[in-house]
């Protein structure tokens, strides 16, 4: 009896296995995919099934992070000792919140100088990220063009070949104008007006609506500069907040150029405010003539981070003082 019993349970396990069999092998509507295409995608599944049947997570495609969206709800009148007379335009912000605690024509456009130099270098750390054929260590190979470049610089020499690393640390702590130019002409192959049209296509991409670039360092142009707002320089120095290497070079005091060198290149950071205002970690100064003294400063303290973009001071005494004195202001608020 028990023979009969174990006779029929397998009878009707081969009935079972054999329609399931057939269920698997049966064609999909080509509405679907087919099974054996390329895409290995199971239906229903965030899973891949490779050539041997293995499942493997598909690879999450890299999204934009929430931009830097400003609530002017909260905007407070700066306290007497506070008036900078010398000021041009300024903002005083929250990060990540984009809560506004002080403004004052932020939505002007103005000579920006240098801080060009964060676009420059914010394309790089993304090409980094996005690319294959670029890394920190990518050796670049100094080209006549950025060999001629004037102002700040660390007087690049075609004969001379830096890491990519190495310009873009020269780029935040000396503000280095012949290492932005280089940088920039060889993530677009050597084609500088390319970049300069990709400078301006990731500004539109971040709402840096007020922004024009002509070039990738902030020299003066014949005719017209570079210029963007407050808030649009805001919203750039959020972006570069994303990139560690970016806080992390941003906040170097000083740096060691060509180490190897029998007498090394010892740059100096622009931005005095790192040794003088607690909590600030970047991100870039800027001056010309027509820009005046101006900055974008970064601030970390107690989790809380601030940013606060001032432009046009006539002294880079007056600007480090009232930006200052804006950043221990803002932390008094709640």
């Amino acid at each position: 009896m028990y023979k009969k019993i174990f006779g029929i349970v397998l009878i009707a396990h081969l009935i079972v296995l054999g329609y399931l069999g057939l269920r698997t092998e049966s064609p999909q509507d080509p509405a679907e995919g087919n099974p054996g295409s390329s895409s290995g995608l199971v239906a229903g599944s965030s899973e891949q099934v490779d050539e041997d049947d293995v499942l493997i997570p598909v690879e999450a495609k890299p999204t934009e992070p929430p931009r830097l969206v400003f609530d002017a709800s909260a905007t407070n009148d700066l306290p007497a000792h506070l008036q900078g007379s010398d000021l041009r335009t300024g903002l005083l912000v929250e990060y990540p919140s984009g809560r506004v605690l002080w403004q004052k024509d932020s939505d002007q456009p103005v000579e920006i100088a240098s801080m060009t130099k964060m676009m420059t270098a914010l394309l790089a750390f993304e090409d980094i990220d996005a690319r294959d054929d670029i890394e920190l260590s990518t050796p670049i190979k100094v080209s006549n063009a950025a060999y001629r470049i004037g102002g700040s610089q660390v007087w690049l020499d075609p004969r001379e070949t830096f890491s990519l690393e190495e310009l873009l640390i020269s780029i935040m702590v000396k503000s280095a104008n012949d290492s932005a130019y280089l940088v920039g002409e060889y993530l677009e192959g050597g084609n500088m007006s390319a970049f300069i049209e990709r400078m301006n296509e990731r500004a539109q991409e971040l709402e840096m609506t007020s922004t024009r670039f002509r070039n990738a360092h902030g020299l003066p142009e014949k005719t017209e500069d570079n210029v963007a707002s407050c808030l649009d320089l805001a919203r750039l120095s959020a972006a570069l907040l994303r990139h560690e290497k970016a806080i992390e070079w941003a906040s170097l005091e000083t740096y060691s150029f060509r180490p190897n060198a029998k007498e090394p290149t010892i740059l100096s950071n622009h931005n005095r405010l790192l040794s003088t205002t607690i909590g600030v970690d970047g991100m870039k100064t800027g001056y010309t003539k027509r820009a005046g003294y101006c900055i974008a400063a970064t601030c970390k303290r107690n989790e809380r981070r601030l940013i606060a973009i001032t432009t046009g001071f006539s002294s880079g005494s007056k600007r480090d003082s009232f930006t200052r004195d804006l950043l221990d202001w803002g932390y008094t608020l709640p």
